[in-house]
């Protein structure tokens, strides 16, 4: 009866004991910094700031890179401008010197025209002249047809005047002895023409120190030429 009245006064009494538990962990002072700073390995950081800074140096070159195509294609766009405009200055001046051949070939048809017995070679002639003719149109080359039109000293160039009493026909082209042409909005050579000038009053093209002087013949004064060429 003892022993039983013994065990059970320890059961109650292991059951009346109570536990207690005491955190001995480090508190942060500042738990919302401690949550957006979060500590890595030392490994761990270091591959972090070598991965910035690839990607830095990456970012650079990359720019760099950009602003190298773009230089590159302005002078791309530059080089071929400038040999556009090379192409087109050589073009002109080959058509200048085609111009002189047809020149010589005018003179050699009216040599002819004034000949006996050189029909075959002044039909040779005109039909070289008319190939050429038809050459320096296709590649855009254009003749002036001035006559019966005011005198223009940008696209001619007055080698005699003729008076007239028309007040009507005063700076009038009347005649040309030297076709002009151009190529496109380029003047090849200026048109060599003669134009009537009123006797009534002095043309308003004609300057006062371009008048004829004294005892001269007003019909060989020649006009100004042309006052820009486009070279």
């Amino acid at each position: 009866m003892k022993e039983h009245g013994r065990s059970g006064d320890t059961r109650d009494e292991s059951q009346d004991k109570t536990f207690s538990v005491i955190d001995r962990r480090p508190v942060f002072q500042d738990e919302t910094s401690a949550a957006l700073e979060p500590r890595y390995p030392s490994v761990v950081e270091e591959l972090k700031a070598r991965t910035e800074e690839a990607e830095r140096r990456a970012r650079e070159i990359s720019a760099a890179y950009r602003r190298i195509e773009e230089e590159r294609e302005a002078f791309r766009v530059r080089l071929a401008r400038d040999l556009e405009r090379r192409v087109e200055i050589a073009r002109v001046e080959m058509m200048r010197k085609v111009l002189g051949v047809l020149d010589d070939l005018d003179r050699a048809i009216a040599v002819g025209a004034g000949s006996q017995g050189a029909g075959g070679l002044l039909s040779g002639v005109t039909l070289i002249r008319d190939h050429l003719l038809q050459i320096l149109a296709s590649e855009g080359a254009q003749g002036l047809d001035l006559v019966g039109q005011r005198f223009d000293p940008a696209v001619a160039e007055a080698v005699s005047v003729q008076e007239t009493d028309d007040a009507a026909r005063d700076n009038l082209v009347l005649e040309e002895s030297g076709r002009g042409y151009t190529l496109g909005a380029t003047l090849l050579r200026p048109a060599r023409v003669r134009v009537a000038r009123y006797s009534g009053a002095a043309s308003p093209d004609q300057h006062p120190d371009d008048a004829a002087p004294a005892g001269g013949d007003s019909r060989d004064a020649a006009l100004p030429g042309p006052r820009s060429r486009l070279e």
